[in-house]
């Protein structure tokens, strides 16, 4: 597709095309689905540049005209995007629940359906990040794998958009992502809800995941090599730790790079058998402690450019006492979301909804995040 001009004057700060734009040919202002900074605007007017090019359309205006074209009493937008990323989500995670069980018998897989199943689920990832970001943290019902398997793909979506990527490599990542542990389905399932520290024996099971899933993903489903690699080098280290094959750095496909921080991420996340979930805030930092090491730093830091600090729904504690759950993030001040108080600093739950937008009112700050299980006991529901 051929480029299109943009007058500088004209771009506006939250306005977000689904293609890269570009300064120059080798000088990017924003990758694909990633809003414009009014500091990348400032800089571009200071410097003398008039014009940005990009080969993609705006898909969202700013924050201010998407305020300005809303008609009175029109419902909020987002609550039919939510409503469109949660239908979304579970047609993805019946998918995946046919792939497993057609593994499982060693029945025909239906390619094309998983294909179409990964266009729709980017669609709806491309449209709102944030909000299908937000999906992650939901905890649905179901199946441990299968809910991994859509959220791993979610993760990795996003990641992608943050690297710049286009469909023709967001595609086949999120495949990949969404099929990275098919190979589970020959692992028991009581090492698997295992409580406390596997056996080397069950260990070594558990790895031949990566193996079995690499062939059933390659030969039995016919996906081609850069899919079936994230299968079996998804469990990879950056530093050469990690199994089958001990591969290091750049030897490691950078999709499986990209699905082994997503994986733990995702899993750290959700609560298992034998231990509560953690929160997202110590799931990043414990991401961010293990970049040069386990995991690619590159890939790490796209990864949390791409992650809220306080994701939508989190539950946060204010410097006022007030605990509140965060409605709506804030890419240019990832410390200063909306949220919605839970309970007041008196202790009492407000009987309607209260919003407090953190970028207007300065004097207020969120002091650290609270887990479900502690605002469960302070709900009086522990």
């Amino acid at each position: 597709m051929a480029l299109k001009k943009y007058k500088v004057e004209d771009l506006k700060p939250g306005m977000v095309f689904d293609k890269a734009v570009y300064v120059d040919e080798n000088n990017i202002l924003a990758a694909p689905m990633v809003p414009i900074k009014e500091v990348d605007i400032n800089r571009l007017i200071k410097w003398g540049i008039e014009e940005v090019e990009t080969s993609g359309v705006v898909i969202k205006q700013s924050v201010e005209d998407q305020v300005k074209k809303r008609p009175a009493g029109d419902d909020d937008r987002s609550e039919q995007d939510s409503s469109s990323i949660k239908t979304v989500w579970d047609d993805s995670y019946r998918l995946v629940e046919d792939i497993f069980e057609k593994t499982r018998n060693g029945s025909v897989y239906d390619k094309d359906a998983i294909m179409n199943g990964i266009d729709d689920l980017l669609i709806e990832v491309s449209k709102d990040v944030s909000g299908a970001l937000s999906e992650v943290t939901v905890a649905h019902k179901g199946k441990y794998l299968h809910n991994l398997g859509v959220n791993v793909s979610i993760l990795a979506m996003a990641t992608g958009f943050s690297l710049g990527y286009g469909k023709e490599k967001l595609t086949p990542l999120g495949v990949g992502a969404l099929l990275h542990d098919v190979g589970m389905v020959r692992v028991p399932s009581y090492i698997i809800e295992k409580e406390g520290a596997l056996t080397p024996d069950e260990y070594n099971r558990v790895k031949t995941h990566t193996v079995y899933g690499y062939r059933v993903v390659l030969n039995e489903i016919g996906m081609e090599n850069e899919i079936a690699d994230i299968v079996m080098q998804h469990h990879e280290m950056y530093d050469g730790s990690g199994y089958p094959r001990k591969l290091k750095g750049n030897d490691i496909s950078v999709y499986a790079r990209i699905v082994s921080v997503c994986d733990v991420f995702a899993a750290m996340i959700k609560k298992r058998s034998y231990r509560e979930e953690h929160l997202s805030y110590h799931a990043m930092k414990n991401i961010l402690g293990g970049s040069n090491r386990k995991y690619d730093p590159d890939i790490v830091k796209a990864f949390l450019s791409s992650m809220a600090i306080h994701p939508v729904g989190s539950v946060v504690e204010l410097n006022n006492g007030v605990i509140a759950k965060v409605v709506s993030a804030n890419p240019e001040l990832p410390l200063r979301p909306k949220v919605t108080v839970v309970i007041d600093e008196f202790g009492v739950k407000p009987g309607t909804g209260i919003i407090i937008d953190l970028e207007s009112e300065k004097s207020v700050f969120i002091k650290k995040p609270v887990a479900k299980v502690d605002l469960k006991q302070m709900l009086g529901e522990g």
